[in-house]
């Protein structure tokens, strides 16, 4: 213990608790942007895309069951998408690391599931609810 008294100087300590500090900024940018986001009239969207076509839009919000989605344009299984209440998730595909289908359910705005040798994504976004055009699966 005396080893560290000798060599720290009162500004090490000083810096050091403000760097630490100052690390945990991005954290609450991310937090208050989410909340803002989430709003307790939004919908919870998922935008299902393939190869940067959006494919698909399942309405979470209010959505009881489970649902399996077909969808032919997924490469790994059509039926690979499973909608369960308000979350959902890939249940299973012939990826060879599964980190896709480990990722496990989703349902808040803002997460993402990447099934990257299926050029796959399931992202969950917030609206508002003035759009009329979503689809909603039952």
């Amino acid at each position: 213990m005396k080893v560290f008294r000798r060599i720290t100087k009162p500004w090490d300590i000083i810096i050091i608790v403000f760097l630490s500090l100052l690390s945990l900024v991005p954290f609450f940018i991310f937090s208050y942007t989410l909340a803002e986001k989430t709003q307790e009239n939004s919908i919870n969207v998922a935008v299902i895309s393939v190869g940067n076509l959006e494919i698909q839009r399942v309405t979470l919000t209010d959505n009881m069951g489970m649902d399996i989605l077909n969808i032919p344009e997924i490469d790994c299984s059509p039926d690979a998408v499973e909608v369960n209440n308000d979350q959902i998730r890939i249940k299973g595909s012939n990826c060879p690391q599964q980190i896709c289908v480990n990722r496990g359910y989703i349902s808040k705005p803002g997460e993402i599931i990447i099934c990257l040798p299926h050029k796959m994504i399931i992202e969950i976004e917030s609206t508002n609810g003035e759009e009329k055009d979503l689809i909603i699966s039952s």
